[in-house]
């Protein structure tokens, strides 16, 4: 068994190597690469729906605003209508909601 398979790798360092053949031909075969298309930009609404993640919005109007904008975006193809400043006002008032409270001023 031993000196059939040193009879195989005698056999496999003989042949050509066509693989490096062909990588030799390739670039010369190649035609020249198209540049590529530009990016389409990315839906803006996305960047301020990504900012819910993650969030907890309790009980109350917020949490129904935004529990009825999702179930338009999850409605349809055009995300239901969605629009950016929909989101941006949700957000904003979630941000008020949580802001720390002013501290007061010292007594004189």
């Amino acid at each position: 068994m031993a000196a059939e398979a040193q009879e195989k790798k005698v056999k496999e360092e003989k042949k050509p190597k066509a693989s490096a053949a062909v990588s030799a031909e390739a670039p010369k075969a190649a035609p020249p690469a198209a540049p590529p298309a530009p990016r389409v930009p990315a839906d803006p609404r996305l960047r301020v729906l990504k900012k819910f993640h993650g969030k907890f919005l309790p009980k109350g109007i917020l949490r129904d605003r935004f529990q009825a904008i999702m179930q338009r975006w999850n409605s349809g193809g055009n995300h239901g209508g969605v629009t950016v400043e929909e989101l941006k006002s949700v957000l904003d008032g979630w941000k008020a909601r949580h802001a720390k409270p002013q501290p007061r001023p010292p007594k004189a």
